[in-house]
């Protein structure tokens, strides 16, 4: 009977300390934690003026160039021109600038040799395509 109690005191004191210990983690009051996010890096958009004109056509064909200079105070990194042309115009090769087409977007990128544009600089790339008529260019835009 002696053993019973011992345990059953040992179970009390227990139970009582750990009631002891979770009271005083709960009971008091919570510390303020401050939190100072740093501010997000401003990445300012490109500022650029960019013209996509045709320099010459003949019957199947075009040559055209795009130009980009950059309007802004930072440099433009890996730098793109982009235009539409009507669907049955494609481009087939381009000097100066990277080229793909899809349907009648078209875009000109920069070279790795050339993906820098300083603020004041401006890139030409050229390029030529196929058409039963001289495309009309619209919707120009540079990044």
């Amino acid at each position: 009977m002696k053993r019973n109690s011992l345990t059953a005191l040992a179970v009390l004191v227990l139970v009582a300390g750990a009631a002891l210990i979770a009271w005083r983690i709960v009971g008091r009051p919570a510390e303020t934690v401050h939190f100072h996010p740093s501010p997000a890096p401003v990445i300012a958009a490109a500022k650029c003026t960019a013209d996509v004109k045709l320099i010459t056509t003949w019957p199947g064909g075009f040559q055209g160039e795009a130009k980009i200079t950059n309007t802004g105070t930072a440099p433009i990194n890996d730098w793109y021109v982009q235009w539409n042309v009507p669907l049955e115009a494609k481009i087939t090769q381009s000097w100066n600038g990277t080229w793909m087409q899809s349907g009648p977007s078209v875009m000109i990128h920069a070279e790795k040799w050339n993906k820098v544009l300083k603020p004041g600089a401006t890139e030409v790339a050229g390029f030529k395509g196929d058409a039963k008529e001289a495309p009309t260019i619209a919707d120009i835009y540079c990044g």
